[in-house]
Order: structure tokens, then sequence, then C-alpha cells
């Protein structure tokens, strides 16, 4: 047995509940949170908490040295210009201590 398909018409819905719907189900491009760039920044901290040191070039050339990835890498993490992969979070976060993350 097979069922009929529903119509959209079949359904009536108020013009404010039809608002309220639309205003549940937001364009994430304008949420006023930037995502990806939160992300960033909670690296980008992540990094200062496991490499402290005096400047973001000192952090940079130490971090590098640790990650085994260029300074500049590590330059564009501290600018939140990029998004690192998974296996350099998981060892900051290593490093830092998992204390910080849940924090």
């Amino acid at each position: 047995m097979t069922a009929a398909p529903i119509a959209r018409s079949d359904f009536q819905v108020s013009g404010s509940h039809q608002k309220h719907m639309e205003s549940a189900v937001q364009n994430p491009s304008r949420s006023h949170i930037d995502h990806p760039t939160a992300y960033r920044m909670w690296f980008r901290d992540l990094l200062w908490r496991a490499f402290p040191a005096g400047s973001d070039a000192a952090r940079a050339e130490r971090a590098a040295r640790v990650l085994d990835v260029s300074e500049r890498q590590v330059r564009n993490w501290l600018r939140c210009e990029h998004d690192p992969k998974l296996r350099y979070v998981m060892a900051v976060i290593a490093i830092a201590g998992a204390e910080v993350v849940f924090k």
C-alpha cells in the first residue's frame, strides 16, 4: 500500500506562524556570530596558552618547531586567517592541557 503524496496546499499556516518558522531557521550568512572566526579566535587563544612568549614572532617560531609547520602558518593562525587541521588542534590541546579546553 502506498500513501498519496502530501501537497503543500494541504497545510494551513497563519502569517504569524510562517514568520516565526522563517526566523527559527536563519540564514547562517546573516548570523551575528561568525562561527569560522570564533573557531579561529579560540584556536589562537589556545596557541597563546600552549606557547607562552613575549611576542607573536617568538610564539610562531616556537610553535612551528613543535608542530612541524612553517612560522608563516603559525602567524596565519595567530592572525585568524586560516583554519587549522584537526591534527594541529589536537596537538595544541595536548600541549595546553585538556583543562584549558573546558574553561
